[in-house]
């Protein structure tokens, strides 16, 4: 992590609960200095914001309960935010594309499920390892509240800050993830990113709900992923909801074009067959991975 910005990464952090919020829908327009602070830090790479569940009880509700609720929240600051930013330099193939979402199982299986209604369903695992998601320049991941659940913390990658260190493209460093549409990052560039330009804030995920929101493209953008999650309690069921959202594209084939424009494969993923998406994602790590902000309650 010593390559970090932690000036950066502590601005970056936002509780939400101090700030007059509405709980209207995914659709509700956030007003005031919170979006507007939300846009300039996904601007510079990333913000997470934590807090739901405060918010939610200060409205008489519960986070395990009125999780959706806690979702179309977070999910309505992200698009007030995004309303706030002009998005067309960061789109390396401008189309006409929609914020959609996806509710997927971070754990266990997700079965059936096409990201789009167009491609066809698979079933897959979420990937751990430092990756990008494709076509999207700005993504938000909403965690939790998990359930029986040790590690799984989000995981942020400064790729931006190692390329303008190194000298060297994003594009260069990428490829693809077999029988998955996201993009993994080399291996000889992984550990030095993992260990110097990786961090992950430790956040109470089983009490709380938060998301993190990212410049995603690759050009520009900040990779994620998590520390590989296992039960607390082994035997014990485990809970660890995720709702995606990214920009789709209008149209199916200008996907090829996204893929096309970085000089990588576009195949259909099919059934997960077992493939490696953890965080050691090209083998053993040569030790623990430790960069682990702490966040005070």
């Amino acid at each position: 992590m010593k390559r970090i910005d932690m000036q950066q990464v502590k601005s970056a952090l936002i509780d939400i609960s101090p700030y007059d919020l509405t709980l209207g829908g995914i659709d509700t327009v956030q007003t005031g200095e919170l979006p507007r602070r939300i846009a300039r830090e996904i601007l510079g790479g990333f913000c997470v914001c934590h807090g739901t569940a405060k918010v939610l009880a200060r409205h008489g509700l519960d986070v395990r309960a009125d999780r959706v609720k806690g979702y179309e929240l977070l999910e309505s600051l992200f698009q007030s935010a995004l309303a706030l930013i002009d998005q067309r330099p960061f789109s390396v193939t401008p189309r006409s594309s929609s914020l959609n979402r996806m509710d997927v199982d971070g754990f266990n299986l997700n079965g059936g499920f096409s990201h789009d209604g167009q491609i066809t369903a698979r079933a897959f695992m979420t990937a751990k390892c430092i990756h990008f998601d494709a076509a999207t320049p700005f993504i938000a991941n909403i965690y939790g509240p998990n359930k029986n659940v040790k590690d799984g913390l989000p995981l942020i990658c400064d790729v931006k800050r190692y390329c303008k260190d190194k000298g060297v493209s994003a594009a260069s460093m990428v490829d693809n993830l077999p029988n998955n549409y996201n993009i993994a990052l080399r291996s000889e560039y992984y550990e030095d990113l993992l260990y110097d330009y990786s961090f992950c804030y430790d956040l109470d995920l089983e009490n709380d709900i938060i998301v993190v929101m990212l410049l995603n493209e690759i050009e520009y953008g900040v990779a994620h992923g998590a520390t590989d999650p296992s039960p607390r309690v082994k035997g014990q069921p485990v809970e660890r909801p995720i709702r995606h959202i990214e920009l789709q594209y209008a149209e199916e084939h200008h996907y090829q074009e996204w893929y096309d424009y970085y000089k990588l494969k576009l195949t259909p993923a099919e059934d997960y067959k077992g493939e490696n998406l953890s965080l050691p994602y090209h083998g053993p790590l040569e030790r623990p991975f430790t960069n682990i902000v702490p966040v005070r309650a």
